[in-house]
């Protein structure tokens, strides 16, 4: 009877332990390298915590929370009058916004990773984009701008 408990204790000791086993979770670079490549440059990954929520093999799903921000200051239309576009700056270039999100990482840092992000949720608004000529092009009004009533008015 008592060579059935220690065999018992064993096996429950070797069983969860290798549930305790630490997960191997993506450097920092390949985190932001592959945020990058998903939101195709537009958004950058300023800082991340992740929390390992489960893993099995070389698979893992987390949960994460950070900083982001965009590359360019971003706009959104709003409306048009004549020969004017009336635009809202939805991201401010550079300016870090708190966001969740959840990610699944398949791979080992010997055979390289594969990082999916998902259900991302942010501080700021998800829509926006770009506007080369915003800061030359006087056809650009910006509704949320310091200098909007003086530029319209001038028009």
């Amino acid at each position: 009877m008592v060579r059935q408990w220690i065999a018992g204790a064993a096996l429950f000791a070797l069983i969860s332990g290798y549930s305790w086993a630490e997960v191997a979770q993506p450097s920092d670079n390949i985190l932001k390298e592959q945020f990058s490549k998903q939101y195709h440059g537009i958004l950058k990954l300023d800082s991340i915590t992740l929390k390992n929520l489960d893993s099995t093999g070389n698979q893992a799903t987390w949960s994460a929370e950070g900083d982001i921000s965009s590359r360019e200051d971003m706009y959104t239309g709003v409306g048009m009058a004549a020969d004017y576009y009336f635009v809202e700056k939805t991201w401010t270039k550079d300016r870090p916004v708190k966001f969740s999100a959840m990610l699944t990482s398949k791979g080992t840092p010997a055979s390289g990773w594969t990082v999916n992000y998902y259900s991302l949720q942010m501080a700021a608004s998800d829509q926006g984009r770009a506007i080369d000529d915003i800061k030359t092009n006087d056809k650009y009004l910006i509704v949320n701008s310091d200098d909007f009533n003086y530029r319209f008015g001038k028009h």
